[in-house]
């Protein structure tokens, strides 16, 4: 079996679209997953919804996702950003980039806690502008689907980010402490 690439990942998956390409990808590489999230945020105008187990920081803490966070947050005072962190053990010993750049524009990215009713809650998603999505069925595995224009689904996912986030509350752990 031939191993995949780097290289064909992004081939296979810049050219598409957000709100136009309805193929869904079944990812098995975690390169697929970070790629798709680099990709969809690239594309991104107005929201992404993140609700992640520890931020996977193969997919979350890498320059290039970092960077279309960065420009989606500072592009319109419209854009909303919101992350649900269930784990913070591992970004609080070993740090994690997306949580510094949340520090520094606070007033367009927000990280909260679920509350405990979801904090078991096993899969993961990203969704941006409530079209395109990133679900992967249980956080210690490798692989999910990826769709850039699955609105149904999108909405599925973001009317439960929605619930999730209503219960939630900010993260007191994750706070800087200014002495």
């Amino acid at each position: 079996m031939t191993e995949i690439t780097s290289e064909q990942i992004a081939a296979q998956l810049s050219p598409l679209k957000l709100g136009e390409d309805r193929e869904l990808i079944h990812w098995q590489h975690r390169d697929q997953q970070r790629l798709a999230a680099q990709f969809l945020a690239e594309q991104a105008r107005r929201t992404l919804s993140l609700l992640s187990y520890d931020l996977a920081p193969a997919v979350y803490d890498q320059p290039p996702f970092l960077e279309a966070v960065k420009q989606l947050a500072i592009r319109s005072p419209l854009t909303e950003i919101r992350i649900l962190l269930q784990n913070n053990e591992r970004v609080q010993k070993q740090g994690h980039r997306l949580l510094e750049l949340a520090r520094r524009l606070t007033s367009k990215i927000e990280i909260r806690r679920p509350h405990a009713d979801y904090l078991n809650y096993l899969e993961n998603f990203l969704v941006v502008d409530a079209t395109g999505y990133i679900h992967q069925k249980a956080y210690n595995q490798s692989e999910g689907e990826i769709c850039f224009n699955g609105k149904l689904q999108a909405t599925k996912q973001q009317t439960l980010f929605n619930e999730i986030w209503e219960c939630s509350e900010a993260d007191s752990a994750l706070r800087r402490l200014y002495l």
